[in-house]
């Protein structure tokens, strides 16, 4: 604590007298973090395989942008092109996953407010010399009470679960294209998925005042698998949980009995604001690791959680290229030298004045970035100094 005073009381010491101030060891980056590629309109989904990086571009800003999936070469970051829309093109490409090898699935939410349901697209795509892609399905939701889609993950032996952030739930895609429920509110909200109102006020991101636009903290939303546990973060609550694949396809219980088993990994940071835990990603170079990568947007960095205890590491921090993080996805096969490679992209949601009601107008920095970060070879032994940081809400 004495420690952590000092530093406080160097920086504002420095700033005062115009000095740079020093960034501590514990809070420097882990590995090598640059810009992967940019683009002239906001990121926000990503997915990658050993060739490819897709990355969508909802159309929110700047005025005029088309909603979108744009590819990019994974060793060059060359853009190698768009995919083709689906019939009546995309509305808000939100979320993307690579299901296997040469299919993608997108995540596509009718607009921004939301003016229908949201549909999974997917498609096949190969890769040799140029990139060529054709859509194959459309999955809906019609007539299913799903607001807002915030998430898309596969599921062992194929299907999708996709969190739905307004109502709070999780909802089961099957091989067929059938649609389930998971985890959902028949009346009551879920406990553990549910949005709320944001109690916390104006706050500071980035340099930046933010207020929830209409006092609203969303639910469930990032997701990430890891053997038979789906992981998931809540912006209303905050923190870290996860739930048993088991539990969520157990329709025989109704939903609030089955809730009981949703785990806590990691409890909200102390500390005003809202947090949420976004850009959820396992290594599958790992498989063995207790460690989940996880943007934590309103802070501009990046996190790493010990999924056993529950202990947090700061891995980097940059307000260029971490500027608000909200999807990332570990590269498989090519390796740099035996380290893991992590693609993140940051959609800038704090400059925009659709969800920041602080501001009068949107304040983006142009353009927006998808970064990279090659991690260090890792012992899996937690940095206490990085941790005391984190739970400090450095």
């Amino acid at each position: 604590m004495h420690t952590l005073r000092a530093f406080v009381l160097v920086v504002a010491l420095g700033l005062a007298l115009g000095l740079p101030a020093r960034v501590p060891a514990a809070e420097r980056t882990q590995g090598r973090l640059a810009a992967f590629a940019t683009s002239d309109a906001v990121v926000h989904g990503i997915a990658a395989d050993t060739s490819v990086v897709f990355v969508t571009e909802p159309g929110i800003a700047p005025q005029g942008s088309p909603p979108r999936v744009v590819a990019y070469d994974r060793r060059t970051s060359r853009r190698l092109g768009e995919l083709p829309p689906p019939p009546g093109g995309f509305r808000l490409p939100f979320a993307l996953r690579v299901a296997r090898p040469g299919t993608l699935a997108v995540l596509d939410n009718a607009g921004f407010p939301p003016q229908g349901p949201p549909k999974v697209h997917e498609y096949r795509y190969a890769r040799s010399g140029v990139l060529r892609a054709a859509h194959t399905r459309t999955i809906g939701f019609d007539g299913l009470p799903l607001l807002f889609a915030e998430d898309i993950e596969v599921l062992p032996g194929g299907g999708y679960v996709v969190s739905e952030s307004i109502a709070g739930g999780l909802w089961l895609v099957g091989r067929d294209g059938t649609v389930t429920p998971g985890l959902v509110p028949s009346g009551a909200p879920v406990p553990g998925l549910a949005g709320c109102r944001d109690t916390s006020g104006r706050f500071t991101v980035g340099g930046l005042p933010f207020a929830s636009a209409g006092g609203f903290a969303p639910g469930v939303g990032s997701l990430a698998l890891r053997r038979d546990q789906l992981y998931f973060g809540n912006s209303c609550l905050g923190g870290l949980r996860r739930v048993a694949l088991a539990t969520l396809r157990d329709t025989s219980r109704p939903a609030h009995e089955r809730a009981v088993e949703i785990d806590l990994v990691a409890a909200r940071r102390p500390g005003p604001g809202i947090e949420s835990l976004k850009a959820l990603a396992f290594d599958p170079a790992r498989p063995r690791e207790r460690w989940v990568y996880a943007g934590d947007p309103f802070r501009l960095r990046l996190l790493r959680i010990d999924t056993v205890t529950g202990r947090r590491e700061v891995v980097a921090r940059d307000p260029r290229l971490l500027n608000f993080p909200v999807a990332a996805t570990f590269a498989p096969g090519r390796r740099d030298r035996g380290r893991s490679t992590l693609l993140v992209a940051s959609d800038q949601e704090h400059r925009w004045v659709g969800l920041n009601g602080a501001l009068t107008r949107s304040v983006f920095q142009a353009p927006w970035v998808v970064a990279k970060l090659v991690l260090p070879r890792s012992s899996g032994r937690p940095d206490r100094r990085r941790q005391s940081l984190a739970e400090a809400g450095l």
